[in-house]
């Protein structure tokens, strides 16, 4: 008796494809400097707003 044919043969196999390195270069100078401005705006939150109440 002959084993079944693997039901998914006909799918083409996908593999990951990682970015070039100029890409990703870019992603991370967004993502990096998106954290920058967020940690700049907590700060100034703090310093305008929190900071005086205990003053």
């Amino acid at each position: 008796m002959s084993e079944p044919e693997h039901m998914h043969r006909d799918i083409e196999e996908h593999r990951v494809v990682e970015p070039g390195h100029d890409n990703f270069t870019g992603y991370a100078a967004i993502k990096y400097a998106a954290i920058v401005i967020i940690v700049i705006a907590v700060l100034y939150f703090l310093a305008i707003y929190v900071v005086p109440m205990f003053g």
